[in-house]
């Protein structure tokens, strides 16, 4: 049988089932949080050795100027090689407390908003190390109706029960046993990743892979899929490829300008040019404009031509208890 240009999207109960799913990557927590509670530098990938105050002692290394100016080539090129054990594992326990340290600023982030965008249908899937995430999800927990969170680099926000299957958040106890928590692992840069070993990082990746296979909106938030992670980024389009929805579905990248001609080009071949969008502020897409209805809003225009009013965009809120207040009047019947 020909396969049919594209699908329509899910509807049931007047509900629309389908997700939107959140890729986010570095960009993202720079954007949210320059700098955390504590005024700790949030560093992009690339300098993470920088903000360690890592830079002269690796200089001292022989390393070239290009291993020296980007964490994730002067990682790849060490990993595994005898001679750099030490350093390996030093700079694995220096990036490890390094990101369990950082704390979000009490006010509300980008990522609490991120957050609150969403419902549980859909899902965040999270490259990002730091655990502004969790912190924010957790502190919107009471809220209720949350997207579903991915990690499949690992999280130092995560902590993992092996006997029970659970995952939860860090330095936790397990609710079934009762255990402490352990540490997730945290994937580093290099070359070649295993994302099918059987652990933690396979049903990460099962995970983001199964929602993006039904997604009828996808948006790359600070995401650039280096190509230290060129599996990741080729399991991410063949995933969304099943979806079968691209010529109607939205497809948003937020980052930055200087980066958009490479970007346009990095994902092309999964997105739809007519239903593209690219910015460098979140504040300019579907997610802000119409909190957790945000597909839906859409589908109602192009699909049944039936616009909605845009009465209830988010705008800046001096506290979380004004944010979660806002977002609980988007009703259920708005959703439907």
């Amino acid at each position: 049988m020909e396969k049919e240009p594209y699908r329509l999207p899910l509807i049931k109960d007047r509900r629309l089932q389908d997700p939107h799913v959140v890729i986010l990557g570095a960009g993202a927590s720079k954007a949210s949080c320059p700098r955390d509670k504590n005024g700790k530098e949030v560093p992009l990938l690339r300098d993470i050795h920088k903000a360690l105050g890592l830079y002269d002692e690796l200089k001292g290394y022989g390393f070239s100027d290009a291993e020296l100016d980007n964490f994730e080539m002067l990682f790849s090129n060490i990993n595994g090689k005898v001679e750099y054990a030490a350093l390996q594992r030093k700079l694995e326990t220096a990036v490890r407390e390094y990101f369990q340290e950082l704390r979000l600023p009490d006010k509300p982030t980008l990522y609490d908003y991120l957050i609150l965008s969403l419902t549980e249908k859909d899902a965040i899937v999270s490259f990002n190390w730091d655990p502004f995430l969790t912190q924010a999800y957790r502190r919107n927990i009471d809220v209720g109706n949350l997207p579903q969170l991915f990690f499949p680099h690992g999280n130092t926000g995560v902590g993992l029960c092996y006997s029970c299957h659970v995952k939860g958040y860090a330095n936790c106890l397990c609710p079934r046993c009762f255990s402490p928590l352990t540490d997730m692992k945290l994937l580093y840069p290099i070359g070649k990743k295993n994302y099918t070993d059987g652990d933690i990082i396979q049903n990460e990746w099962s995970g983001a892979r199964s929602y993006l296979n039904h997604a009828a909106g996808v948006t790359i938030f600070g995401y650039s899929a280096p190509e230290t992670d060129a599996e990741a980024y080729n399991l991410l389009k063949s995933s969304y490829k099943e979806s079968n929805i691209s010529p109607i579905a939205p497809f948003t990248i937020i980052n930055l300008r200087t980066n958009e001609d490479e970007q346009r080009k990095k994902w092309a071949e999964i997105y739809d040019r007519q239903m593209l969008k690219y910015t460098d502020d979140i504040r300019e897409t579907i997610l802000w404009q119409w909190p957790r209805v945000s597909l839906e809003t859409l589908f109602d225009a192009i699909l049944q031509q039936r616009p909605r009013d845009n009465q209830k965009s988010f705008r800046e809120f001096d506290s979380l208890e004004q944010l979660q207040g806002f977002i609980k009047t988007i009703t259920e019947f708005e959703m439907a």
